[in-house]
């Protein structure tokens, strides 16, 4: 008990001193140019950041940027069961699936953005792009899961007549669901990352994006770095409250609070 909470203790310590560091660096920026629409003083961006958490404006965009970002992280999981379990089931399946896979992971993100902008809305094509980007990810995740399990002790449960009930909450569920979990914190910060970005692109009304598209054009630049902030600490909450799912298979595989 305490080892781990000296762990713990060790990480929060270097986390605070990799914020200072980051927030020093900013500092010796901002010192360096000596303009504020080049790199904005920490005292003004929070200025900004202040005054945009009280309106409403932008929680509206903020819960529009969210929303979209949870939706297309739910799709690219739904997609990323349905075709790693073929594969899993079927090599042919796995192998032609496999350059579909390729091509999404190197595709540039931003012709792609630019593409569907012409064949879809500004609202419609970042969450597509956030699909396609996120998908391929989430699928070799859980490949590699599959991949990962004991197939001798699956093979020995049919071998012994083990029911397919039992085969799968017993032996394939406990084995692949801790690591998959321990993910999906990050693939959703990955979502809302990506979607900011295409949100930018396509200029989108009422979002995280065009907000920082009209600090642009506004040469708002303590707004940027605000609203950049904003996504950062969302990003970072998220991905934090989501890998605490990992504790939900405790039952099955008998660790505490997540611990390997």
């Amino acid at each position: 008990m305490k080892a781990k909470f000296a762990g713990r203790a060790c990480n929060l310590i270097i986390s605070v001193c990799a914020i200072a560091a980051m927030w020093l660096v900013w500092l010796i920026a901002w010192a360096v140019t000596d303009d504020g629409f080049v790199v904005p003083s920490v005292g003004g961006t929070l200025s900004s950041l202040a005054s945009l958490l009280g309106t409403s404006s932008f929680w509206a965009a903020f819960g529009m940027t969210l929303v979209r970002s949870v939706i297309a992280w739910l799709i690219s999981l739904a997609l990323a069961a349905a075709l790693s379990s073929v594969s899993a089931a079927f090599t042919v399946a796995r192998r032609f699936i496999a350059p579909f896979i390729a091509v999404f992971r190197t595709v540039p993100t931003m012709a792609i953005t630019l593409m569907l902008l012409i064949w879809s809305s500004p609202r419609v094509a970042p969450a597509i792009v956030s699909v396609l980007m996120v998908f391929p990810l989430s699928y070799n995740q859980m490949m590699a899961a599959f991949d990962g399990a004991d197939s001798g002790l699956a093979e020995m449960a049919i071998l012994y007549g083990v029911p397919l009930k039992d085969r799968l909450f017993k032996i394939y569920i406990p084995q692949m669901l801790p690591p998959l979990l321990s993910q999906v914190g990050a693939n959703l910060s990955l979502t809302l990352k990506v979607m900011i970005s295409a949100e930018v692109l396509c200029s989108t009304f009422n979002s995280l994006g065009g907000l920082i598209y009209q600090s642009n054009v506004l040469l708002d630049t303590a707004q940027m770095f605000a609203l950049t902030i904003s996504a950062l600490v969302a990003g970072g909450v998220l991905e934090w409250a989501l890998s605490k799912l990992v504790m939900l298979t405790d039952k099955w595989t008998g660790r505490r609070g997540g611990a390997k």
